[in-house]
């Protein structure tokens, strides 16, 4: 049986964390890295997604977080280093062949093939056009079928669909709704090749899910041009910017899995757990995740956790001048 470190959390301490940043919080998880693996002597997490600004993404770049070439091959090289998996999200749905000749997609993608030492960096898509330029172009990478193919395809709750994707992709994102569709997930093959989201604070059966997709696929191809405004006016009325939907509604709660909900996952057979958040202005939700659910919590009569965690803030804050 295989040894976990103590600090561990005991509910699932063979998970394989999928953390989202790459390229947005680079020097906050690569401290959490370093802290965890030279304190507490394991690795919190295996995997690191993201993607800078550019028509191939689809996700929540905010305008001041934008990173330029350099700063990019740096971050790079320092999950190469750690042998920490670099999974693009390259999931623009809009995308077409002509969008497959993009320089800054294409240089991250030489990148990511030249700088793999654990041969498990991927591309996550929707696109098929994108999916076949990185199987023929590029086949040292991973492909991952992302939430939006199989949102905007109409997969969700679809046995038949998920058996497709898996076939054709290296690993398949399962649908947010799907992640408490035990029926459905009992009856799913390979479970450890299909990826859970655990985190999504998105309501449950979100209507709006879909054109929230195409939405930010249109605007990732046209970023400074691009109107919103409809999507704004739906979302309004959607229930998403209501803390008691979000919070107490029976139906459109959100999508973030408690404890016991993650251990029936992990009992189901599932170890790749995702954690999302793009879209946060900083760091801090990203990292308060990861201290609540790699490390293990506090007993009733201690807190060593408490001075652990306390430790790891105060050690990303900048040197005060004396």
């Amino acid at each position: 049986m295989a040894e976990f470190s103590p600090y561990l959390n005991p509910d699932w301490p063979d998970a394989v964390w999928d953390v989202s940043g790459a390229f947005v919080n680079d020097r906050e998880l690569v401290a959490f890295y370093d802290f965890c693996k030279l304190l507490l002597h394991f690795e919190p997490f295996n995997i690191v997604h993201g993607a800078p600004l550019c028509t191939w993404n689809s996700g929540r770049v905010l305008k001041h977080l934008m990173c330029d070439a350099e700063q990019m091959r740096a971050a790079g090289l320092e999950y190469e280093q750690r042998r920490i998996a670099l999974y693009y999200t390259f999931t623009n749905l809009n995308l077409t062949e002509a969008h497959t000749k993009d320089t800054l997609g294409n240089a991250l993608l030489t990148f990511a093939r030249n700088h793999n030492p654990t041969k498990r960096n991927a591309v996550i898509l929707a696109s098929d056009a994108l999916y076949k330029h990185v199987r023929s172009n590029f086949p040292e990478l991973r492909v991952v079928s992302s939430i939006l193919k199989i949102t905007n395809s109409g997969g969700k709750g679809k046995l038949d669909v998920y058996k497709r994707l898996a076939e054709q992709y290296d690993e398949v994102m399962v649908h947010p709704d799907d992640v408490l569709n035990y029926d459905l997930l009992e009856q799913i093959e390979d479970k450890e090749r299909h990826i859970l989201l655990v985190n999504e604070y998105c309501i449950r059966h979100c209507p709006l899910r879909p054109y929230h997709y195409s939405s930010l696929s249109a605007l990732a191809l046209n970023f400074f041009g691009h109107d919103s405004s409809d999507f704004d006016a739906r979302q309004e009325t959607n229930g998403c910017k209501h803390l008691g939907t979000l919070l107490t509604h029976p139906k459109h709660s959100v999508l973030a899995l408690t404890t016991a909900e993650i251990k029936r996952l992990r009992d189901m057979g599932f170890r790749h757990f995702k954690l999302q958040g793009r879209g946060h202005a900083n760091a801090s939700a990203v990292l308060f995740d990861l201290l609540r659910l790699v490390l293990r919590h506090d007993g009733a009569d201690e807190n060593a956790m408490h001075a652990i965690c306390q430790r790891f803030w105060e050690s990303i804050l900048p040197h005060q001048q004396a």
